[in-house]
């Protein structure tokens, strides 16, 4: 689904800054990928972070889709080159990514945060998100309700969400749940968050914290439900006002 950043670094890096790139595939017939950005480009705007392979119809009908998650609801985006805005609105702004009124965005698609991404044309496509590598310790927050996330950095990695601060209830039913978007069958793998504890006192027997699926088992290194490069997924947190930092840390060697 994914290509990793890339094949292999010098084994001595001086510089602090890398670049890189991934891509990731979008299936066409009106399918859906959840789309992370794992680089720093600019001011992350969608308008800089998603410009490489969304397609643009001069008629308007089969423009690649972006739906951005805002903590409660999407906001709805169509990309269009200058000219397909301009035959489309009357006026074009340049290349990027436009609402249906024909004013063009540039809000932020952060790292460690992922959105929709829609295509309704018959083929596939493939975005390639192109940055600047973030290094060192950083922190995504995850809150109340559905967050739309993805790991920071753009790694490949055994583990499904390392180091994640998972909420997790000893009754088994207010525990944090990943929904890990799969675009082979356009739906989502979900597993819930359980303490060792906590999924003894549920399922008879704990294999340490991490996420679990409803029969028991611990699922921290299973391919199905590890993340690939570029690949969002949503953490769905119940309450109110229950906020927590998930720091992760990372430096090209």
């Amino acid at each position: 689904m994914a290509a990793g950043l890339i094949s292999s670094f010098a084994q001595n890096v001086y510089s602090v800054n890398v670049v890189g790139y991934y891509k990731v595939s979008v299936p066409g017939g009106g399918k859906y990928n959840m789309v992370a950005n794992q680089l720093t480009n600019g001011v992350n705007g969608i308008s800089d972070v998603l410009t490489n392979g969304p397609v643009s119809d001069p008629d308007g009908i089969f423009n690649t889709v972006l739906n951005l998650w805002n903590g409660s609801s999407y906001t709805t985006f169509s990309f269009f080159t200058d000219a397909d805005a301009a035959n489309n609105f009357g006026t074009g702004f340049g290349d990027g990514w436009y609402d249906g009124n024909g004013t063009k965005f540039n809000v932020a698609l952060n790292q460690g945060v992922s959105a929709f991404v829609y295509n309704p044309r018959s083929t596939n496509i493939t975005l390639t998100v192109i940055g600047e590598v973030p290094q060192g310790s950083k922190t995504t927050q995850v809150t109340s309700g559905y967050n739309a996330l993805s790991v920071f950095y753009p790694i490949n990695t055994n583990a499904i969400v390392f180091n994640f601060p998972g909420k997790s209830d000893p009754d088994g039913i207010f525990n944090d749940v990943y929904n890990l978007w799969d675009p082979s069958i356009q739906n989502y793998r979900s597993l819930s968050y359980f303490t060792d504890a906590d999924a003894a006192n549920n399922f008879g027997t704990g294999f340490g914290n991490g996420f679990y699926d409803s029969n028991g088992n611990l699922q921290s290194t299973n391919p199905i439900y590890t993340p690939g490069v570029g690949q969002g997924f949503f953490i769905l947190r119940f309450g109110t006002g229950v906020t927590s930092n998930w720091v992760s840390s990372f430096t090209v060697q």
